[in-house]
């Protein structure tokens, strides 16, 4: 590498926004941690998730697992997924060491949290609620936006054309 590519290089490392680039890149990370989970974006999953403690986060699937995620330890931790509320709820407690009054606010925190819904076409997990006061009918079917009901019936016409 002559001088000037080194110059070149040095002016362009310079002109880095270096704060932009980590946010992006934190973005980018977040959108990993929902798609892994099951969410199209991160705000959809932080959406349908509830604050347990601090920055740990409880959402319910819509094949009734329950994931337990942290979005400052996503790097270093993997969520951990439960098959039943139950196995949520024991983890929990083990991991805040809760008293009988504390376990019985979880037990109550946990009764409220929404259980999810499956797009019958992207089949990315949604909130089901949130999508009713969008549009009703959409949510019914089992579609998370208007572009899965569309694409869906696009790729039916498609079959029953190539019968």
């Amino acid at each position: 590498m002559g001088v000037n590519n080194m110059e070149e290089w040095e002016q362009e490392v310079d002109s880095i926004n270096w704060k932009s680039m980590l946010k992006e890149i934190d973005e980018a990370l977040l959108d990993n941690l929902a798609v892994e989970i099951g969410f199209r974006t991160f705000a959809q999953l932080e959406e349908v998730s509830e604050l347990v403690v601090d920055d740990y986060y409880i959402c319910h699937l819509s094949d009734g697992r329950w994931v337990w995620w942290n979005p400052k330890e996503y790097t270093t931790k993997d969520p951990k997924f439960f098959s039943n509320v139950e196995e949520a709820k024991q983890f929990i407690s083990d991991f805040l060491q809760l008293d009988q009054e504390k376990l019985r606010q979880l037990e109550e925190g946990l009764a409220q949290v929404r259980q999810t819904k499956k797009c019958h076409y992207c089949e990315y997990e949604f909130d089901q609620e949130d999508q009713k006061q969008k549009n009703f009918q959409l949510a019914q079917q089992g579609f998370c936006s208007e572009e899965c009901a569309v694409e869906m019936q696009k790729a039916r016409m498609k079959e029953e054309v190539n019968w």
